[in-house]
């Protein structure tokens, strides 16, 4: 029977999923984890084949969660749960992750979409639906509107930094690249791990002025024509 870990630091979401869920035991059994540290733990000792998350929590958020479970279990699929974004970046994200569920929103809604989840996993067990681009992680970095640094490594490359200030792209280095062309390269890396870490006290000079969408478009331009050449 497949399992599912939901994740989310309100009490009374967790009771209302785990209640409404009862009636699924036959299909699935239901993980809790109130933080994103909490369920690090749980993926440590059980064996989860779905991961339902929310983005906003104390101790590891949701984006160190989906980094940690991408980097660590990069064949469990992933759900997330946010009450932010607005409707522009929800739809760019939706291609990205396997799924997103706005708050606030019924059981029976996220019900419906863990069991075709589940279902796509069955049909598809080489893990196609598995895998949260550098684009996912970035636009929900900015649909959070937070401020922190991202690192990107990937084999062979060296690492890379994307600088977030307040959910705006700020800077980007990459080898001796730095601002845009820095972040158009580590956009199209592949394989990539992305570790989340404290932005510096000191501040950092803004090296990028093109918005994050314009930035994604012109690295699939470039590895289009990359591509045919």
């Amino acid at each position: 029977m497949d399992t599912i870990l939901v994740v989310d630091d309100s009490v009374m979401l967790i009771n209302y999923i785990e209640e409404f869920f009862q009636s699924y035991q036959d299909k699935f059994r239901t993980l809790t984890a109130k933080d994103g540290l909490e369920a690090i733990e749980v993926l440590k000792n059980q064996t989860v084949d779905l991961l339902v998350t929310d983005l906003q929590m104390p101790r590891v958020d949701g984006l160190g969660l989906l980094a940690y479970t991408h980097k660590y279990y990069p064949g469990i699929p992933c759900i997330v749960m946010s009450a932010h974004g607005t409707p522009k970046i929800l739809e760019k994200i939706q291609s990205s992750i396997l799924q997103f569920i706005k708050k606030p929103f019924k059981a029976n809604q996220l019900a419906d979409i863990v069991l075709d989840a589940l279902k796509k996993d069955e049909n598809d067990p080489g893990g196609s639906l598995s895998g949260i681009s550098v684009v996912s992680f970035l636009q929900m970095v900015e649909m959070e509107q937070k401020t922190c640094i991202c690192e990107v490594q990937s084999p062979g490359n060296p690492k890379g930094f994307f600088y977030f200030k307040g959910g705006v792209l700020h800077h980007a280095v990459f080898g001796e690249l730095k601002g845009e062309p820095a972040a158009i390269k580590l956009i199209n890396l592949e394989n990539p791990t992305i570790n989340f870490r404290r932005p510096p006290d000191r501040p950092i000079a803004k090296g990028i002025q093109r918005e994050l969408t314009g930035l994604i478009l012109e690295a699939v331009r470039q590895k289009d024509e990359a591509g045919t050449e």
